[in-house]
């Protein structure tokens, strides 16, 4: 028998479609059935506009846009044969204002997400459902950001060369006090212990002291037995070049160079409804993305060791999400501390309406990686193509070769199956652009 069941509070919705046997999934099909053309609106377009627009694809990783849409274009110079600067401190920014859109998403997902449907789904009284918690500690992120960036979400402040901002050193200042602030609050609140110590953490052992909200998602994780649950295809891709993450492939525990040119799409298999994603994939074959596919390849102990117990389960997806989040906010602190605001903000390039050429910008937004491929035809763009994270893990396919969202809600009951779809921190809006 086939349900549908319409899925939000999942940055957008989806429509799944479970065919089940008995009480158990047997194979699931996925739609998403808004269509937004974010790709046709570019094109005839000056490429300067997609600065403008590409950042509106999202309210949440607008800056993984923009990130993505400034490497196409800086991109396309190079291989224009023009030369695009970038100083130090304009990458660092880049690189700061990235890290905190992640770690605010993560919060949002936390307790907005996460916390509310794990109590739903466990019936239990020990996690307090409290989604002012995630708001408040994105909110101390998004300060930060508008000190480097100006408006929030949607801001255009990254153009080829740098970044328009030219802040002080007080603002540095405000931003490295907001940063101790989200640092101290999410201590508090979530982990139950300084970041330093749970970073240092080896082992699911290590968390037997703790008495905290991180404790009690942990053990309800494992009460539900998500840890052996929701096991997709044991593969993952990181591509984005960052300071914080590593470009790889990983299959099991081994990892392989990777290259984002073998990333194609395909129509998505969706036989009930039409869907206006397309799957994404890596030569050919799908891998899971995201902060387990960066963990598993930045090779985390912590993590390591929550793979070799319980491989890719759903119980090991949400807890990488929350070690992410607790590794960049230590990392986000020695970025600001390497800012040199001395240093120029841009370093002025050839004039667009002298390039001719394609090029690839790739970063790692919060869920994966995100391509953008702009062509380029004196200034004017020709084509744009955009690759979302969601493509890869939430992509619909057959039941000989699913996806790994589809992989992981097989052998379990519809509501287990939604609760592990969500693992996946699913964005309906990027899907479909």
């Amino acid at each position: 028998m086939i349900t549908k069941t319409i899925l939000e509070q999942i940055e957008g919705e989806a429509s799944l479609y479970f065919d089940m046997k008995g009480n158990i999934v047997d194979f699931v099909t996925i739609a998403f059935p808004h269509f937004r053309g974010m790709e046709k609106m570019l094109e005839g377009k000056n490429a300067m506009d997609a600065l403008v627009i590409t950042p509106r694809v999202c309210g949440i990783c607008g800056h993984s846009h923009l990130l993505a849409s400034v490497r196409a274009i800086e991109d396309a110079y190079k291989n224009s044969d023009s030369v695009v600067e970038i100083t130090n401190k304009a990458a660092k920014v880049r690189e700061i204002t990235l890290v905190l859109e992640i770690i605010q998403n993560h919060l949002k997902w936390i307790y907005l997400v996460l916390v509310p449907h794990l109590k739903e789904l466990s019936e239990s009284e020990e996690l307090l459902n409290t989604p002012l918690k995630g708001a408040y500690g994105a909110s101390l992120a998004t300060k930060i950001l508008a000190i480097f960036a100006g408006q929030w979400p949607h801001s255009s402040y990254m153009v080829p060369g740098g970044i328009t901002s030219d802040f002080t050193y007080v603002d540095l200042t405000k931003a490295k006090s907001h940063l101790q602030k989200l640092t101290e609050y999410f201590e508090a609140e979530t982990l139950g212990v300084s970041v330093e110590e749970f970073l240092s953490f080896e082992s699911c052992k290590d968390f037997a002291p703790l008495e905290s909200d991180f404790a009690k998602i942990e053990q309800l994780l494992i009460d539900l037995e998500m840890h052996k649950k929701g096991h997709a295809k044991d593969t993952f891709l990181s591509l984005g070049i960052h300071e914080f993450s590593h470009a790889a492939k990983v299959k099991g525990t081994k990892l392989f160079k990777v290259a984002s040119k073998y990333v194609e799409t395909q129509d998505a298999y969706a036989p009930d409804e039409k869907s206006y994603a397309k799957n994404a994939l890596y030569k050919n074959q799908f891998y899971e993305t995201g902060p387990l596919a960066r963990c598993m390849a930045k090779e985390f102990k912590l993590i390591k060791n929550m793979h070799r117990r319980f491989k890719d389960s759903a119980y090991t997806r949400v807890m990488a999400r929350i070690y992410e989040t607790a590794y960049l906010l230590g990392f986000c602190k020695k970025l600001l501390d390497e800012v040199d605001v001395s240093e120029k903000s841009c370093v002025e390039s050839a004039a667009l309406k002298n390039i001719s050429a394609k090029g690839e910008g790739v970063v790692e937004a919060p869920r994966g990686p995100l391509i953008h491929r702009v062509e380029i035809e004196g200034g004017i763009i020709k084509s744009y193509e955009i690759i979302t994270p969601t493509q890869y893990n939430i992509a619909s396919a057959t039941k000989e070769n699913p996806s790994p969202a589809q992989q992981a809600m097989l052998h379990c009951s519809q509501a287990d199956a939604k609760f592990i779809f969500r693992t996946f921190d699913v964005c309906s809006v990027c899907t479909t652009h």
